[in-house]
């Protein structure tokens, strides 16, 4: 454990000017197969960067799947949690208990792209990572429609790029808020407008006097049909 070395880092990319930091709490299966449910950090070493980032006036991010991971980030004051595939009820808890402070990325579309079609590109292709990507989009339905029933400010979007799910597909996560999560077209509307503005502590997303807008008109109500903003 060094503790010192993470608040060194923590600081040195506050001093070069960068307003968030993220963690990768666990590891990226689909650079390393399994390690999403590895931790890459002991608690003591994310507490010191939540520490450093409080002082510094920086926010953090956290690359989480497990259970332990998720409490960690949010004992450590983090701001964004990406994924919490694998939330335990305790972590549903205390990211309930925390909803007035953090945002969550559910990011449902690199979800559905490892399962589906990343193995058609030679990535998680043998038995086991087929069977571990199958699991994490069971686990990310439970945990996502929970987290709406929780009232938690959950995001779509995130993890666009991969040769399984290039930049031109984002507009598949609207889909998915509605057809894993259960909700409402305009209720994803909302996460993906007014909650990215209120993330990023900008007035953006909504149509109202002082704020930036870029408006998208469409043939058709998309408050009806989500699906339209994928043409």
């Amino acid at each position: 454990s060094n503790p010192a070395a993470v608040t060194h880092f923590v600081e040195e990319m506050a001093g070069i000017g960068l307003q968030a930091v993220k963690f990768l709490l666990n590891g990226v299966s689909a650079m390393d197969s399994g390690s999403n449910m590895n931790e890459q950090f002991y608690e003591d070493e994310i507490l010191a960067a939540g520490e450093a980032a409080r002082k510094a006036g920086v926010w953090l991010t956290a690359h989480c799947y497990t259970a332990d991971a998720i409490k960690i980030a949010i004992k450590a004051g983090f701001r964004v949690i990406y994924h919490c595939n694998y939330a335990d009820d305790e972590a549903l808890d205390m990211i309930e208990a925390a909803k007035d402070d953090i945002f969550v990325g559910l990011a449902p579309g690199i979800e559905e792209a490892d399962r589906d079609r990343a193995p058609k590109f030679g990535m998680m292709a043998s038995p086991e990572q087929v069977a571990e990507q199958a699991a994490a989009v069971e686990h990310k339905i439970r945990v996502g429609q929970e987290l709406r029933k929780r009232g938690v400010r959950s995001l779509p979007g995130g993890d666009y790029g991969f040769p399984q799910n290039p930049v031109g597909l984002n507009a598949r996560d609207l889909e998915l808020f509605v057809e894993w999560f259960g909700y409402t077209p305009a209720e994803t509307l909302h996460a993906a407008t007014a909650l990215g503005g209120a993330l990023m502590d900008m007035e953006l997303g909504q149509v109202k006097e002082g704020f930036l807008a870029d408006l998208l008109l469409v043939d058709g109500d998309p408050t009806r049909e989500i699906s339209i903003l994928k043409n």
